[in-house]
C-alpha cells in the first residue's frame, strides 16, 4: 500500500496572481537587460571609443 509522505492541504493552492506577478517581473528584467545592452551598443561600449558632439570617435 502507497501512502502520500505530503499530505494535501485545503486551500495552500499557489494564487495565479502570484505567477502573473512572477512573470511579469521576469517579463520586466528581461526588457530592462536588453535596454542596458542596446545602451551600451549605442555608446560603443565595447570598443572603447567615444563621440564627440560633431560626431567623431575620440580615443
Amino acid at each position: 500500500m502507497i501512502t502520500d509522505l505530503k499530505p494535501k492541504r485545503p486551500g495552500r493552492e499557489k494564487s495565479p496572481w502570484f505567477q502573473i506577478g512572477q512573470f511579469l517581473f521576469l517579463l520586466a528584467l528581461a526588457v530592462a537587460v536588453f535596454l542596458l545592452a542596446q545602451s551600451m551598443v549605442r555608446h560603443r561600449f565595447f570598443q572603447g571609443g567615444r563621440i564627440d558632439r560633431y560626431g567623431h570617435i575620440k580615443q
